[in-house]
């Protein structure tokens, strides 16, 4: 079984279910590390078109959002584990302050030497648009653009290709893979917090929220295979995920049509 869990901020800030202090996420990584495999990120590809035929649970480690805590707090962590993760970015907000989330605390976001340092580490990042809308709600022009253009930036910036995209808020529909598709990403997180009917290819790939209250049984739960526990897990996230959607809102009053790079 292969399961990419998705970490938020790593800090006492932001708000009280998806930041986690530096010392509980010590805690988890000793827990995945010692009841699970953790893998490397550059072998995503591999472990999504790959059946994982070992006792132990395969895990990949995820920060969503971008914000400095992963490097000041989360990367040194990691580092003395040997282990390395994926972020997510919002290209258009690297180096720059947390303002389009009203939940979020004001966050300082990683900056480009920031990245460079992480990726120089064996980490990798994925898009996570240009200024994390809700992609379902956005018009034609706006989704292509939140989509080909922070691809573009973060590809220019740093030399890679970014061949992944996270869903803000795990949202999106067939509009949304169609636009990522024809955007060129070959990967596209979701959080698999509503309802989908059609295919489950990599561009509908979940990530599993780890949040500040989970408890080390239900952490391990969330890379077992189905089970009560689980499905309760399944239920708190989309509890929450619903929550955070009082964000995608404010971001649609503040930012209508195409905004300049803020």
């Amino acid at each position: 079984m292969f399961t990419i869990l998705e970490f938020h901020n790593i800090s006492s800030q932001g708000i009280c279910w998806t930041n986690m202090p530096a010392k509980r996420f010590a805690g988890v990584l000793d827990l995945l590390q010692a009841e699970t495999h953790i893998v490397a990120p550059g072998d995503l590809e591999r472990c999504l078109n790959s059946r994982n035929n070992s006792e132990r649970p395969h895990v990949m480690l995820s920060f969503d959002d971008g914000y400095e805590e992963v490097y000041s707090q989360a990367y040194p962590i990691m580092k003395e584990r040997g282990l390395a993760g994926m972020v997510s970015i919002v290209a258009g907000y690297v180096g720059k302050r947390n303002l389009w989330d009203i939940m979020g605390g004001h966050l300082d976001h990683l900056g480009w030497h920031q990245l460079e340092e992480l990726l120089a580490a064996g980490w990798s990042i994925c898009s996570h648009t240009m200024t994390h809308p809700d992609l379902k709600r956005c018009t034609e022009d706006r989704l292509i653009w939140e989509l080909e253009a922070s691809k573009r930036l973060l590809e220019d910036r740093l030399g890679l290709e970014i061949p992944a995209v996270a869903y803000p808020f795990g949202r999106f529909n067939s509009r949304v893979l169609a636009a990522a598709r024809r955007a060129g990403y070959r990967i596209g997180f979701t959080v698999g917090a509503e309802p989908w009917h059609g295919p489950r290819g990599p561009l509908v790939t979940i990530r599993v929220p780890v949040y500040q209250i989970d408890s080390d049984s239900l952490i391990l739960a969330k890379v077992a295979p189905d089970g009560p526990l689980k499905r309760f897990d399944a239920l708190k996230n989309r509890f929450f995920n619903r929550l955070s959607l009082l964000t995608s809102f404010a971001h649609r009053h503040r930012f209508k049509g195409i905004p300049k790079q803020p």
